[in-house]
Order: structure tokens, then C-alpha cells, then sequence
């Protein structure tokens, strides 16, 4: 089944020089896929007028839908617009209504257009604007033999709007077959010891089985199918997910867009459960990811940062004897902290992270990477030991994954 050949264009110097992080084509991907819809094809260009018209060409070429984000400012390297009007023979002409709306919207703020604004009210003469409810450049959409291009600015909130408001039931129209996928999220186990349980992939066709691997997320699993009927896809998708579930359903924490930290959180509240967490080589990474959730504060009490000796002695109560005959990255320190974060918190449970996350300090009796994870609650104490090898940051990324997993399976 020939899906709808959909390409992505990223405009950028600020992207190929690492000034800027792409999230624009992460967004876009998952509000195609989400309506059954995908992108084949993805790529990042500078703002050189020939590279975009050259991308452009070769997108339009092989491509039915056309989505450009980026350079359509007011700014001197602003150049999509002009680039796009070239390509499609077309003139750039002032539009009295599009400047009277970037006007009115400067004016809601207050404002008055700056120098330059006037740019985005020249537009294509053959494209359609596609409204911006957030910003004042607008899109463009041209629509020639069949196909279809849009182009977005590349702030991202305007780019949404855009998307949701006017380019995605466009395309949903446009929809030849049906995308449909299914997502495990599993914490606790490896890729390659999750393929062993699964077994061979032959066995869930015609649906493709794909393993992605994250430092501190987890292994995502996802079942992905495309054919001409909606339901065909669906029924196929259940049927390899039953298979799937069957196998590994003990390391699955959501099958759905949720992380792990908000997984627990709902459990947590519904049991009416309380947490604090006592970091020392993560640096407040667990207490980041827990209260990035919306409603955290129902269940998460506190969290320390006890980097020191003194600190985990001061606020943690860790006995001093105990560090100086174990070493504050132990078994026996790391179940102090636990225990003192408890206690001292008034929480029903407390997790706890000390370790040496590098890329000095390691000895041959604890290596960079060693790191000690404990959780304590009213059924006692527990603790497992980790290796981690790799950067500074990866060990302390997953180092607090791994904190987090020991917390989703005593709660769950």
C-alpha cells in the first residue's frame, strides 16, 4: 500500500551549527504518526538561498506533501519566502491584509511593528497564508499538480498552531491508507534481553517490530503497520500486541505517551503515598524529572542535594563511622541516606543515589561509573549496585533512571 509520501525541510544555520535544538521535526513526526499519517523523508539545510532551492527541488520531485519550517522572519537571513516564490515562478507582492494583521498583532502587545516587519507582509501571489495565531509571520501554502508545500515559521508554538490548526487536516483528507502503531515502554531490562523474550519478529508479521534504546528512558518498543484499511492495521497492531504483552508484560510501565516518573506519580497518589529522594552524584536530576510532572507536588514532599560527607551527615543523618569505615559511595551509606530522607521527610518512601560519576575520582576498588541506589519505606530497606561506563553525564542520566525503575517496581 503506497502511503502518502510526506518530506520534511528544517531551515537553519542555527540547527547545522548546534546553536539550536531540533524540536520541530520530533513534534512534527509524532502529530503525522499520531493520525495515522508519517514522514518519509527528513533533512536540515542552511540559509543558503541555492542549498533550500536545491533541497526544495529534490523534495518537490519525489515527494506529494512538502512541509518547510524555518526563515520566514522579518530578519536579513529570513529568506524561505523569496526562496520558495523562486522556485514556484512566482513574485513576491505586498498584501495590505497581511500587514494589517502583523500590525494588529504588534498592537495587542502594545507594540509597534519594528523596522523590517513590512517583509512578511510580501507575499507569494499564488500561495495561500496560512494563519499564525501566535506570531506575526504567516505561512504559505502552494498547492501545484497534485502536490502540496507548506511552509511554517520555526518557532515552535507558532509552528503548532499551524500544524493542528490548518496543515494536519489538510493532510488527513489527503490520506491514501492508514500509519497505526502500538508502544510498549519498559524499564528494567536491556534490548537485546527483551528481543530474546520476544523471539524471532517473523512471528508478529506483516507488523514491523522496532527496539529504541535510551540512555535513561528505558527501551521503547513499538509495533507499526501500514495498509489501506484502518481497521486491518488495528486489528493486526492488537493481535502483535497481545503476542508482545504476553512475553514481557513484567518490564512494561505505560502504552502511552507517559515517562516512567509519571507512571509512578499516579500510582503513588492513588495509593495516597508520599516521596521524598536524597541525590548525591545525580545533583537534583531525580527531583528535575519527577517535578517536571504536572500535579507532583500530591506525592513529591522534598528532595536533597547531599553532595558532601557533611551534607548527608547534617540533613540525612548518616552516621559519620559509617562513612569513614565504608565510604560515602556504599551499600551501607547509600541505605542511610535512604532511611535518614524517610525519616527525617515523614514521607512512606525515600529513594537515594550515591556514586562516582567521573570522569576522576575513581579508584580500582570503586571505579568511575560505581554508583549505589537504596529505597526505603515501612517494609524495610533495599539497594542494588550499578556499574555505569560512559560519560559524566550518561552515568548520572543513568543513574537516575535506574533510581527511578527501583522506585516504579516497589510501588507497582
Amino acid at each position: 500500500m503506497p502511503d502518502l509520501n510526506i518530506e520534511l525541510i528544517v531551515i537553519g544555520d542555527e540547527v547545522l551549527l548546534g546553536h539550536t535544538q531540533d524540536t520541530n521535526s520530533h513534534w512534527i513526526a509524532g502529530a503525522l504518526s499520531g493520525r495515522g499519517l508519517r514522514l518519509r523523508w527528513m533533512s536540515v539545510v542552511g540559509d543558503k538561498a541555492g542549498d533550500m532551492r536545491h533541497q526544495i527541488r529534490r523534495a518537490w520531485n519525489r515527494s506529494e506533501v512538502v512541509i518547510i519550517t524555518g526563515g520566514l522572519g522579518p530578519t536579513h537571513d529570513d529568506i524561505t519566502r523569496p526562496v520558495i516564490a523562486r522556485f514556484f515562478n512566482d513574485e513576491l507582492v505586498p498584501r495590505s491584509d497581511l500587514a494589517k494583521l502583523i500590525t494588529n498583532r504588534f498592537a495587542l502587545r502594545g507594540l509597534t511593528p519594528p523596522p523590517g516587519s513590512e517583509r512578511m507582509a510580501e507575499f507569494p501571489s499564488r500561495a495561500e497564508p496560512i494563519p499564525n495565531q501566535h506570531g506575526s509571520a504567516p505561512g504559505m501554502h502552494y498547492q501545484q499538480d497534485g502536490k502540496h508545500l507548506f511552509a511554517l515559521p520555526g518557532v515552535p508554538v507558532e509552528m503548532r498552531g499551524m500544524m493542528e490548526g490548518y496543515v494536519l487536516p489538510r493532510l488527513e483528507s489527503l490520506r491514501k491508507g492508514y500509519f497505526g502503531f502500538r508502544i510498549f515502554r519498559t524499564a528494567g531490562i536491556g534490548e537485546s534481553y527483551l528481543s530474546r523474550l520476544i523471539g524471532d519478529e517473523t512471528d508478529l508479521a506483516p507488523v514491523h517490530l522496532a527496539y529504541l534504546p535510551s540512555i535513561d528512558q528505558g527501551v521503547i518498543l513499538r509495533l507499526s503497520l501500514s495498509d489501506d484499511d484502518e481497521s486491518t492495521v488495528n486489528g493486526q497492531l492488537n493481535k502483535a500486541a497481545d503476542y508482545v504483552r504476553g512475553r514481557v508484560q513484567d518490564y512494561i510501565y505505560a502504552e502511552d505517551e507517559r515517562s516512567l516518573e509519571e507512571v509512578i506519580l499516579t500510582i503513588m497518589r492513588a495509593k495516597k503515598q508520599t516521596l521524598a529522594v536524597a541525590e548525591s552524584c545525580t545533583g537534583g536530576l531525580i527531583a528535575h524529572r519527577i517535578v517536571s510532572v504536572a500535579g507532583s507536588s500530591d506525592v513529591f514532599e522534598r528532595g536533597l542535594v547531599t553532595y558532601s560527607n557533611r551534607a548527608k551527615i547534617e540533613l540525612l543523618g548518616v552516621n559519620p563511622a559509617v562513612l569513614n569505615e565504608f565510604g560515602a559511595v556504599s551499600r551501607q551509606v547509600a541505605e542511610a541516606m535512604a532511611e535518614g530522607a524517610r525519616l527525617k521527610s515523614g514521607v512512606d518512601m525515600a529513594v537515594s543515589v550515591t556514586g562516582i560519576a567521573g570522569p576522576s575520582g575513581g579508584t580500582p576498588d570503586k571505579p568511575v561509573g560505581l554508583v549505589w541506589i537504596a529505597l526505603d519505606d515501612s517494609r524495610g530497606t533495599i539497594s542494588e549496585k550499578y556499574l555505569f561506563a560512559g560519560s559524566r553525564d550518561s552515568n548520572r542520566r543513568r543513574a537516575a533512571g535506574a533510581a527511578l525503575t527501583m522506585l516504579w517496581k516497589r510501588v507497582r
